[in-house]
């Protein structure tokens, strides 16, 4: 068991945008500074293509083919992760969804309270390419969702469009996230130490064929914790009455909230779990395994440091002795 959860990265985006190629381009990076990465191989078909190519520079790789990721094999995924980081040492993950993958549903996989302790989510990366008006409407809904998690927005591919395609290409990309570093290349030749360091500013010290989007207005500088997961740990037991009145109070950027905690002077141990348009529900269990009291609020566009604020404010301060 490590003593810190590993970085795990998500490579997700359009069918045939060029993830492979990029995965490829990372694994070269890491290998050259020593790492040794578990790759995560998440193929539609029932056997795995890309998985062998991955081999030749990843310490190991887990094929979870014959399925989504983000559904049919959702517990592979947790498993995998395990297996990499506990049986083969892996120091860093990474996950090159299918295109048909929702990468929402991938987050949500990997901030399980018990696959968190193995492996932190550090970075969204989405590669993209002009979409194709033919496109199903399946891949055209992952698309979607895979810009609007992305961290790093990177559009793939410019060398085969026109000035006009692409910038308007390029429009609709940055109206859909307005809070992801963009970045435009061909052939997906980025350089991996510039991708996976973030940047105080798009200035570039080095030449490269990656051109970088102009600041937007409003965009603020990223902050420490990942914006789209943010673990709140728990330091004591909740005020029941605080929390409930708490969740009245949760915003519409929050998309879905889950953990574990306990009440004070309330032996069981209680399950929490909020996705919209739902309500929140709270529910005492029973685990042999109990993890850390915490909560993983996912979403964006909301104020994070004030909701995680005021979920600290209804941890109970009190000697359990003295709650009425």
């Amino acid at each position: 068991m490590p003593l810190a959860p590993v970085p795990f990265y998500i490579l997700c985006g359009s069918l045939g945008a060029g993830k492979t190629t990029l995965l490829m381009r990372l694994l070269e990076y890491w290998k050259a500074q020593g790492k040794r990465t578990g790759v995560l191989m998440n193929e539609a078909g029932s056997v795995s293509i890309d998985g062998p190519r991955a081999g030749t520079l990843a310490e190991q790789v887990m094929n979870l083919a014959g399925g989504c990721v983000c559904c049919d094999t959702k517990e592979d995924l947790s498993w995998g992760i395990a297996q990499l980081v506990r049986d083969h040492g892996s120091d860093v993950l990474i996950l090159e969804c299918s295109g048909l993958a929702d990468p929402a549903e991938v987050v949500d996989a990997v901030t399980d309270a018990y696959t968190a302790r193995l492996a932190s989510l550090e970075r969204i990366m989405a590669l993209l390419h002009p979409i194709s008006t033919e496109e199903s409407h399946s891949s055209a809904y992952v698309t979607t969702q895979a810009i609007r998690c992305a961290d790093e927005l990177i559009l793939n591919k410019r060398d085969l469009y026109v000035p006009g395609h692409w910038e308007r290409f390029r429009t609709s990309i940055l109206e859909q996230n307005p809070y992801a570093r963009l970045w435009e290349t061909s052939h997906a030749r980025l350089d991996a130490a510039d991708l996976l360091t973030p940047h105080p500013s798009t200035t570039q010290t080095t030449p490269t064929n990656v051109l970088f989007s102009k600041s937007r207005p409003g965009l603020s500088q990223r902050a420490a914790y990942h914006p789209i997961a943010t673990t709140v740990p728990l330091p004591g037991p909740l005020n029941r009455r605080r929390l409930l009145a708490w969740i009245k109070t949760l915003p519409k950027g929050l998309e879905r909230a889950k953990g574990y905690f306990r009440f004070v002077n309330e032996p069981e141990l209680q399950e929490f779990q909020y996705a919209l348009p739902g309500q929140a529900t709270i529910t005492p269990l029973m685990l042999l395994d109990e993890p850390e009291s915490v909560l993983v609020l996912i979403g964006r566009g909301y104020d994070v440091e004030h909701l995680r604020t005021t979920l600290l404010a209804t941890v109970d301060n009190q000697p359990p002795s003295h709650e009425p």
